[in-house]
């Protein structure tokens, strides 16, 4: 146990010494070159000759960190999982007298340092530079901002290490991780397109609903507190209710499946529930119910269905990884789109 602790750190050094340089480099770079006061002219006379001047803080570069933070979250777990996914290393690991919980857990321990560390150092020093440059921020809300985001992003990092491992090949696993990241926004996206005026808001931004939304959000509304405003956070309690619901979720099935996964998988078509079964029919069903965008069921929405049986189409070449579909795979295809078509004819008469 303990030589396999010792050895995830020895592997991970190198590339954790990059990261932190990284983004600790481009924080600190941005930090370095950008001011952070601008200014605005107003006339003080009827004449408009006399000027007064009027700061305001601006670029507080909280983009930066998140956006740190997000690809960190994404990237690191097709580093740490990828070993299920090639059979010689699947292989080497599994014959190992170690548990398939406890390797699991060693890489995600090991995993999440490879997140915060980076990301903590050049928070900290990118803070540093911005405190001691010229800015008329309200510097103090930077340190409630770095422990709001620390739970976010590992509730985040479990979300995508579920999405990611739910496929057999590395390729998979990152259009898993992509495309189930807007997934639960679709029907939300129907809704917003349909149904604007009358919901409630946190039921028509789909932005709220995408895996790195609550993160995003979480740094736009501390911009604003750090610009002199107030912390302005849309639907804080929908938002972090269902980061920790489906990062707990995603922790649990994480773990939980550890033990079904079989070393004969590894490069194998990914026919995960959670992967191209569920992903094309629900896209499709969603996507057909979104063709009319609102409006009439013009010729637009017929080409919005012909685009996405093309899709769903090639979406099952690249599953199957052939051209030969099943009875199964047509079905999938058709049922969603004559569903959501139908879903959209009915919105329109209904609205």
């Amino acid at each position: 146990m303990k030589k396999f602790f010792a050895y995830e750190f020895k592997r991970l050094l190198l590339p954790l010494c990059i990261f932190t340089a990284i983004a600790t480099v481009l924080f600190a770079v941005c930090a370095l070159t950008t001011d952070f006061i601008s200014f605005r002219l107003f006339p003080i006379d009827e004449f408009g000759e006399a000027f007064d001047r009027i700061e305001y803080p601006v670029n507080s570069l909280l983009f930066i960190p998140a956006a740190i933070l997000c690809v960190l979250c994404t990237a690191v777990p097709v580093m740490q999982y990828s070993y299920r996914m090639k059979k010689r290393s699947v292989d080497l690991w599994y014959s190992l007298p170690i548990k398939r919980e406890t390797l699991l857990f060693g890489r995600t321990a090991a995993g999440l340092a490879l997140v915060f560390i980076p990301y903590a150092v050049s928070y900290w020093i990118g803070f540093t530079i911005i405190a001691c440059s010229e800015n008329l921020f309200r510097l103090s809300y930077y340190v409630p901002l770095f422990f709001a985001s620390v739970p976010l992003g590992v509730l985040l990092f479990g979300v995508n290490a579920f999405l990611y491992t739910r496929a057999n090949t590395v390729g998979d696993g990152i259009l898993f991780m992509l495309v189930g990241a807007f997934l639960l926004a679709m029907p939300f996206l129907y809704l917003s397109l349909n149904f604007q005026t009358d919901l409630p808001s946190a039921l028509t931004n789909p932005t709220n609903y995408i895996t790195f939304g609550p993160l995003c959000w979480l740094f736009a509304g501390f911009d604003s507190a750090i610009c002199g405003n107030a912390v302005s956070i849309q639907n804080p309690a929908v938002l972090y209710t269902l980061a920790a619901a489906e990062g707990v979720l995603a922790y649990f099935g994480l773990f939980f499946t550890a033990k079904e996964h079989r070393a004969e998988n590894a490069g194998q078509l990914s026919d995960s529930f959670f992967g191209y079964r569920v992903l094309i029919p629900a896209y499709l069903f969603f996507g057909a119910c979104c063709a009319t965008g609102g409006g009439a069921f013009q010729a637009s929405a017929a080409v919005v269905l012909v685009l996405l049986l093309i899709a769903g189409l090639v979406a099952f070449f690249a599953y199957r990884r052939s051209f030969r579909l099943k009875l199964a795979d047509i079905l999938s295809i058709a049922l969603p789109l004559a569903a959501g078509a139908a879903v959209a004819a009915i919105t329109v008469a209904v609205l």
